[in-house]
């Protein structure tokens, strides 16, 4: 009984350390050590394309990543010397545009950059040639998603002296006139598509003040470049918010995910507060408190729960960066807070960044050497969505559903590719077994009504492999 229970105990042990492995499945994007900065990604269906800028020259570059984390074919260089560029797929091209000779990520540069757009095949051929976006002008941090493709054009943020505008761009290199979006000034920018309009949210300095109270400010721009409605307070108080932003939409409403320092030291706390497609702002969720001092937080949806990235002690040598699942009312889906990059060959992660597609998320981050802060690497992870964190660990190729999660009354289980459960057993996270029944069927449905909330764990077999799944039960 002893060795059965000391077994037990240690499958449960790797599945509660399964979501922590998630670091185990980083690949290495770029192949050298002089890179600057990174900046967004895009996905065409097949591969992925990373932007970048590198060496002392700050070349603009970009690398293909296949689904899989593998290099495909060698490195792009575009040619020009400028900040890391934003990257967009319009479903036949690539659009990158990027600030010269500036970097990006530094809203407080001052203005005089132009900004550049350039066509990218999905091959890796430059499609045209380099072409004048703005003048006298510069994009925020590459985080926040200010170029984006709907509805047939891009559409593009930028500031000019701290005021933010908007631009369209069609796949054919059309620039429409811009359009100021407020008149209040500017720091990092977000934005994110609810399917009719945009919203852009952006934290403010007052004008040419850095050291006093943020605010954090939305507007909503149609999706053909035209304000809807007026400019709203997102967050208002009277401690700094000047960090960037992140914004994701659910099909129901915003995640707006920012930093408020603290009044009397320099620690951050994580926020979000969830914006409506009508202007309305919800209360303040605290995601991360200022004992971690996180700060460069990134959000994402899966269509079902917020991937919420951040990166714990950023800009110092204990940089950690860590992830968590989010309910679309701003709940940790359970209590796992995961570790996706940490340390490695003596190089520090500072930040991270994701997005879902493809049925799973894709995490990347930009190490850098510590002895000098200045050039790094780029590497990325890919995540599960939130609706198979609970991959069997066993069971061999078989593909095992155990839904929902969390649950409240009932669990349904599935076996594919023809395989029949033939036992079931669920124990709490003492290892006691609450429930055990046989069974010989492909789907099964069992009563957890009486258990009460909490982390259990539901061990299967089909009579050759075993696996278990952790799940979560709330009332």
């Amino acid at each position: 009984m002893k060795t059965k229970l000391f077994v037990f105990l240690l499958i449960v042990f790797f599945a509660i350390l399964l979501p922590y492995s998630i670091k185990a499945q980083e690949f290495h994007v770029t192949t050298s050590t002089n890179v600057l900065m990174l900046g967004e990604v895009g996905f065409d269906g097949t591969n992925y394309l990373f932007g970048f800028s590198e060496d002392t020259n700050n070349v603009v570059s970009a690398q293909f990543i296949s689904n899989i984390g593998a290099l495909v074919g060698q490195k792009i260089s575009l040619g020009y010397s400028g900040g890391a560029p934003l990257v967009e797929f319009d479903g036949t091209n690539y659009l990158l545009l990027w600030s010269a000779p500036k970097q990006v990520f530094n809203p407080d540069k001052p203005t005089g950059d132009t900004i550049f757009g350039q066509f990218l095949s999905t091959s890796g051929a430059l499609v045209g040639n380099r072409f004048v976006v703005a003048i006298n002008a510069s994009i925020s941090s590459p985080k926040g998603g200010c170029l984006d493709y709907n509805n047939g054009v891009y559409m593009v943020i930028f500031k000019q002296n701290d005021i933010n505008y908007a631009l369209t761009i069609s796949p054919s290199g059309v620039i429409s006139t811009p359009i100021q979006l407020s008149s209040i000034t500017s720091g990092d920018n977000a934005m994110a598509f609810d399917g009719t309009n945009y919203l852009v949210a952006w934290w403010s300095h007052g004008i040419g003040s850095y050291e006093f109270e943020q605010d954090i400010y939305g507007q909503f721009i149609s999706s053909t470049g035209s304000l809807v409605g007026g400019t709203f307070i997102i967050d208002d108080d009277d401690t700094h918010s000047d960090n960037p932003l992140s914004i994701a939409y659910d099909g129901n409403k915003y995640m707006v995910t920012y930093h408020v320092g603290s009044v009397n030291n320099n620690a951050w706390s994580l926020f979000s507060r969830f914006v409506s497609t009508s202007g309305i702002v919800d209360n303040r969720i605290c995601l991360r408190d200022s004992t971690y001092n996180p700060s460069f937080a990134y959000t994402s949806f899966d269509g079902t729960n917020y991937l919420v990235t951040w990166a714990d002690s950023a800009f110092s040598m204990q940089s950690i960066i860590k992830g968590r699942y989010y309910t679309p009312n701003g709940t940790p889906l359970d209590n796992n807070i995961f570790t996706i990059f940490s340390t490695l060959n003596g190089d520090v992660p500072m930040y991270a960044g994701n997005f879902f597609t493809n049925n799973k998320f894709l995490v990347v981050t930009f190490r850098i050497d510590p002895s000098n802060f200045i050039f790094g690497d780029i590497y990325g992870a890919f995540v599960p969505s939130s609706a198979s964190i609970l991959d069997p660990i066993g069971l061999a190729s078989d593909n095992c559903l155990v839904y929902p999660n969390p649950a409240i009354d009932y669990l349904d289980i599935s076996l594919l590719n023809n395989k029949k459960i033939k036992l079931i057993n669920l124990y709490d996270v003492f290892g006691k077994r609450l429930i055990s029944q046989s069974f010989n069927q492909e789907n099964l449905r069992i009563d957890i009504s009486k258990l009460s909330s909490g982390m259990y764990f539901v061990e299967l077999t089909n009579g050759i492999n075993k696996g278990i799944k952790k799940i979560v039960i709330k009332k």
